[in-house]
Parts: C-alpha cells; sequence; structure tokens
C-alpha cells in the first residue's frame, strides 16, 4: 500500500470507520484525554484539513469496516 494511503483525512477516517469527524476532531486537539485520544504523532492540522494516520485509528477503533 502506497504512503498516501497511510494518511486520512478526518472525513475519510470517519466514513470508513462509521464515526462522527467531529469526534475525530475532539481527539485530536486534545479535548479527549487518554488511550482514547491521538497522539501528536498521529493526528495533525494542515491547512484548514485535519490528518490522521491509518495505524492511529486501528489503534483507537480496530480494523475498518469491510464494505458489504
Amino acid at each position: 500500500m502506497s504512503v498516501l494511503h497511510e494518511v486520512l483525512t478526518l472525513k475519510e477516517a470517519a466514513e470508513i470507520w462509521q464515526v462522527s469527524d467531529n469526534t475525530l476532531k475532539q481527539k485530536c486537539i486534545g479535548r479527549v484525554k487518554g488511550d482514547l485520544a491521538f497522539t501528536q504523532e498521529e493526528c495533525r492540522q494542515s491547512g484548514k484539513t485535519w490528518l490522521v494516520t491509518r495505524e492511529a485509528m486501528v489503534r483507537l477503533y480496530g480494523e475498518p469496516p469491510q464494505e458489504q
């Protein structure tokens, strides 16, 4: 898999894992603490777009649901 596929926008991640992109943003900006939050190495803002690693999403939410 290309390294470009290892980083997702929060919107992409939210759609894949079927969670709210707002919830993911809260986990990025530190409003959620502890093991349920992303680290600074896992999530960052680039301009107006928030990015998260696929590895971070798997850590918090497990493997993505399979498409049916």
